[in-house]
């Protein structure tokens, strides 16, 4: 009896020490499995068969969890790695690498502390050989930060720039290389349990080193923290030339100087960060989040469609894996993650809620997408959007015009208090959409509710129209008009919305085209800039008249 209660004894230990170990071990391979210690240097093995490392001054790594996941023509390795300072966990170092079907693959890296102290970590990527290198530095020319009305001042430039590694003649490795974006992590939680998320940017950091010695080249980029705070920074990597033509990429570099905060430069794991307006919870004037629009790359669309430029392939495969993991768990909408303070003020809405020209644009974005990459996953993305729009006419969740039609209003959020407004862009954007879906598939039910759309927009008439000769922006339940619409925004889906009705075997809208003059005039009258693809579009319609002799037309 005494021996077996002293094997109860000892099998009972090695239970349980069977289980503390399994806690402190990490799998390598099929039977190879080491014990993760702290280490003062770690590294991170990268598809091109280089390493990776990572360093945290004074801190202790430690790795913890090692994911795959993968996406349409992308897959996702991502590691985390906690610090400690004497024992004491300070925070979390991330590593995401998404490598691309061609090989290319970019690095983010998210730096997360959780102390109060400031600290610093680097990464670093060694190139091996005889090598020599360039960098093209973006910043060229001096970015004026304009103060924009509704979001203020965006402090934000653009990448460091793209690096070109050579050995003799042959290129060894072309690396875009980003800047270091340090935030603070804002919540509002709300009674119901939803939250709203916003960034409030501290800095950004231009910081980046070479280190050259007889074994070749090392580039090392710093995460900079100040305390309770998160450090950012990614890399694209290529052992191909990333711009083939340099008009392109002096393009490129032209464009994100002059449109500066319409062009993506601060991407992470989870999607790219763009400045947010003033009127968002919680409050910051400093605020940035992930806008639904910017994430969805148009930019890197357009640019890979005119120029096939493989930098424009790597960000738009990485904005749609970026897409489908902001959607997470829930299939078909895209929700909006941060509550606007006047949504919340006039209907009772914040996030997360449907915005529906966002998800319009998400929907095209992926559809378009699919057809130029031959991805067939994708190329039936507006359906979902096209039945949502459905379904908001059957259940009402619209503004009816007395002389008959209706519009489907902007926005929608089970907590609504009341209907919200309808913007013209917005109604134009639908039901140029439900168009587009009808010659896809066929199906009458989005053709009749872009019908109905059409006559609400023609019955409200020329009261669209301003005395200034604009067009309003929105019009409200109690049918009264407010708001400064967009330049040309509007003006592109008055004409869209004409060519989609021809295309389906139907007149103009006389209407439409008495908008499209009235903007268009306006335009001139005031002195701003029409871009040549809306030039273009104006001339083809034969409203070319009121554009004759304009010099305000860039000519690309």
């Amino acid at each position: 009896m005494l021996k077996r209660k002293i094997w109860c004894k000892i099998l009972c230990s090695m239970f349980v020490l069977m289980i503390l170990i399994s806690f402190s071990l990490n799998r390598t391979g099929d039977d190879e499995y080491k014990i993760n210690e702290p280490s003062e240097r770690v590294s991170l093995a990268l598809p091109n068969s280089t390493q990776l490392h990572l360093e945290a001054n004074g801190l202790l790594l430690q790795k913890t969890t090692s994911s795959y996941k993968t996406y349409i023509r992308s897959t996702d390795q991502t590691t985390v790695y906690n610090l400690f300072e004497d024992g004491e966990n300070m925070g979390s170092i991330k590593v995401t690498v998404r490598e691309i079907d061609n090989g290319d693959f970019f690095i983010f890296t998210q730096l997360q502390n959780k102390s109060s102290k400031g600290c610093s970590a680097t990464i670093s990527y060694p190139i091996s050989g005889n090598v020599r290198y360039d960098l093209i530095d973006f910043e060229r020319q001096e970015i004026q930060h304009e103060h924009d009305n509704v979001s203020g001042v965006d402090p934000t430039t653009y990448p460091i720039g793209l690096l070109k590694v050579k050995e003799n003649e042959n290129l060894v490795t072309n690396m875009m290389i980003s800047r270091n974006y340090v935030t603070k992590e804002l919540i509002k939680k709300y009674e119901n349990g939803d939250k709203s998320v916003v960034r409030e940017l501290t800095s950004e950091n231009k910081s980046l080193e070479f280190i050259k010695d007889n074994k070749g080249l090392t580039v090392t980029l710093p995460l900079h923290s100040v305390g309770n705070d998160l450090s950012e920074n990614w890399m694209l990597v290529s052992q191909e030339p990333l711009f083939k033509k340099e008009q392109a990429l002096d393009e490129w570099i032209s464009q994100s100087t002059k449109h500066y905060k319409e062009t993506n430069k601060w991407y992470t794991a989870e999607g790219p960060y763009t400045k947010l307006p003033w009127s968002i919870e919680p409050e910051t004037k400093l605020g940035y989040g992930r806008n639904l629009v910017r994430v969805q790359d148009r930019k890197a669309l357009n640019y890979y469609e005119t120029t096939q430029e493989r930098y424009f392939y790597d960000l738009l495969l990485n904005s749609v894996a970026n897409l489908f993991i902001f959607q997470g768990d829930k299939k078909g909408l895209w929700e909006t993650e941060y509550t606007s303070t006047w949504l919340k003020k006039d209907y009772g809405i914040n996030a997360p809620y449907i915005d529906t020209r966002h998800n319009e644009k998400i929907a095209l974005f992926l559809k378009e997408a699919g057809d130029m990459l031959d991805i067939k996953e994708l190329k039936n993305s507006t359906i979902i959007y096209a039945d949502f729009l459905v379904n908001q006419a059957k259940n009402g969740n619209l503004i009816e015009v007395p002389k008959g039609g209706y519009l489907v209003t902007d926005y929608y959020s089970p907590l609504q208090t009341k209907k919200t407004h309808v913007s013209l862009n917005h109604a134009l954007g639908e039901m140029n959409f439900l168009l587009e879906t009808y010659q896809q598939t066929k199906e009458e039910s989005y053709l009749d509710v872009a019908r109905n759309m059409r006559r609400g927009v023609e019955n409200i008439g020329e009261k669209w129209l301003r005395e200034n000769g604009d067009v309003w922006y929105q019009v409200n339940g109690d049918f009264t008009f407010e708001g400064t619409d967009y330049p040309l925004l509007t003006l592109e889906d008055l004409l869209k919305s004409q060519q989609s009705w021809e295309a389906v075997g139907e007149k103009r809208s006389e209407i439409f085209d008495r908008l499209i003059r009235s903007k268009a005039q306006y335009l001139v009258e005031s002195k701003q800039e029409i871009l040549r693809p809306v030039a273009n579009s104006l001339i083809n319609q034969g409203f070319g008249d009121i554009i004759e002799g304009y010099n305000n037309i860039p000519k690309f």
